[in-house]
């Protein structure tokens, strides 16, 4: 089975005016030897994971929807 490994942190910022101001969280997914991408409105796994795979499809590296990730925090 393929073991893709992820580095996690937060990030956060505020919306636009337009959108009422609220927070809109989201994740920075560093892959590890491929980039970098991240998630928007959601800190989501779910998420986070559907991302990575479809990172790693765009960058001519496909990968098996069953692929185990290998989540690390680094804690920011």
């Amino acid at each position: 089975m393929t073991e893709i490994r992820v580095t996690v942190s937060r990030w956060q910022t505020r919306r636009p005016w337009w959108r009422g101001r609220r927070r809109m969280p989201g994740l920075v997914l560093e892959i590890d030897g491929y980039g970098t991408t991240q998630t928007y409105g959601t800190r989501d796994l779910d998420t986070a994971r559907a991302m990575v795979l479809d990172y790693l499809d765009c960058v001519d590296s496909p990968t098996s929807r069953d692929a185990v990730v290998i989540w690390t925090e680094t804690g920011a």
